[in-house]
């Protein structure tokens, strides 16, 4: 086992990795969007720089700062401002910085000199690595060079590495974690009843599910959401928020809906991308109430833009008369999406994954990493109510303190984390 696991290193998980997209701070939040909506991944970097904090610094220059920036990042800056709300198109013209200054420690990298910079971080040992996952406040992966002779870097040089993606490749080696895999997520101390970010299927997005979603990306799980008995019946997942076609639509609903039509709301932006109307009624009618019909005229501008585009593009096709063009069903056209190793996905609010208390550590993996989710919701096995979430963060501890006894001192490097 110590020869086959403690011998591996991080460049053995980069392979077909593709590069991180990094944006300039002035950006504007716009551009941005555009870049989320076109990326591989459901996450730009945003780099910045600080002035030298003592002489040593400004002998070897200064150091860089990259801020790791996603649609529900961008969606909790906007609808945690009153002056953001009260005119959302001059906040999207914002430069992207103002998100990321917003974002915290979870999307801060550490500041690394740029003579640092171009050392390999490649031969970092694999467990290094999650010690440096496990230890450092905020740090949901690795940034990790491509290329391990270049002279130059840049954040667009590497990749990243995730918590999941280090858990999918231990899950490879399940055998080796024999007792502990067996045992229950209950019996490990693996179930958080603290940490659970949950709100009623009754409670409004701004006050009550926003705070909680911003929380939710910091510790890389979801908003779970309740009936009144408390139990589970969806969730408000970061990473699917990605996959919604537009985040003007997405911010109107938090603005104006309950958590579950703002479940259904984006099931319908990612599914079938058409919002029923009766929620279309609903949003401008509570925005109008709210004093905030800024953002219902946003939502109108991005449908009349997606209807012009959409009937432009079918007009020129050889094929506008089919009955079933995106025109015909007066839907939009879906956005073609690149396959990636996050977390996220076109699935609905609903396909929530959830095990008991007495699942064992093998089979809530599994569960994980099958839906491409960073955790898994724990439920009372009689009556279904939310007891607590698993998080490979923490799956990832009890990996680490079984493999410490035959683990030897190993030569640490520094990385970037993200």
């Amino acid at each position: 086992m110590a020869a086959t696991l403690l011998s591996h290193v991080v460049s053995d998980l980069c392979i077909g990795r593709p590069r991180v997209l990094t944006l300039p701070p002035s950006t504007p939040i716009t551009a941005a969007l555009a870049a989320l909506r076109a990326g591989a991944d459901p996450f730009v970097f945003v780099d910045d720089a600080e002035p030298a904090a003592s002489s040593y610094r400004a002998k070897r220059g200064p150091a860089t700062v990259y801020a790791k920036v996603t649609v529900a990042d961008i969606l909790c800056y906007l609808c945690g401002d009153a002056g953001n709300l009260k005119d959302p198109s001059a906040a999207l013209r914002r430069p992207v910085s103002d998100v990321a200054a917003a974002v915290g420690p979870h999307g801060v990298t550490h500041r690394v000199d740029p003579q640092t910079r171009c050392l390999s971080f490649l031969n970092l040992w694999l467990l290094d690595a999650i010690d440096v996952l496990l230890t450092d406040d905020g740090c949901q992966g690795l940034l990790v060079p491509l290329h391990a002779r270049a002279r130059k870097r840049t954040s667009s040089d590497c990749c990243v590495l995730t918590r999941d993606d280090i858990v999918r490749h231990l899950f490879g080696s399940i055998s080796h974690f024999s007792p502990i895999a067996a045992l229950t997520v209950a019996s490990l101390g693996l179930v958080r009843g603290d940490d659970v970010h949950a709100v009623r299927a009754h409670d409004y997005g701004l006050a009550d599910v926003i705070p909680l979603l911003r929380r939710a990306v910091s510790d890389a799980t979801a908003v779970a959401v309740v009936s009144d008995e408390a139990e589970l019946v969806g969730e408000i997942c970061p990473g699917v928020l990605a996959s919604c076609d537009d985040v003007e639509s997405v911010l109107a609903a938090f603005a104006a809906l309950s958590a579950g039509n703002i479940m259904t709301f984006i099931d319908c932006s990612v599914m079938s991308h058409t919002p029923p109307d009766f929620l279309v009624r609903a949003i401008r009618a509570r925005l109008k109430d709210s004093g905030l019909d800024a953002i219902a005229e946003l939502m109108d501008t991005v449908e009349d833009a997606s209807v012009s585009v959409t009937m432009s593009s079918s007009t020129s096709s050889s094929n506008s008369e089919d009955e079933d063009s995106p025109s015909r069903r007066g839907g939009r056209r879906r956005r073609p999406r690149r396959m990636s190793s996050g977390s996220f996905g076109c699935r609905s609010t609903e396909d929530v994954v959830a095990c008991h208390p007495g699942s064992s550590l093998v089979a809530v993996m599994a569960q994980a990493l099958a839906h491409r989710v960073g955790y898994v919701w724990v439920v009372d096995e009689t009556s279904g109510a939310l007891v607590g979430v698993v998080r490979f963060a923490d799956v990832l501890a009890v990996l680490r303190e079984h493999l410490r006894p035959q683990s030897q001192v190993l030569c640490r490097k520094s990385v970037i984390c993200v």
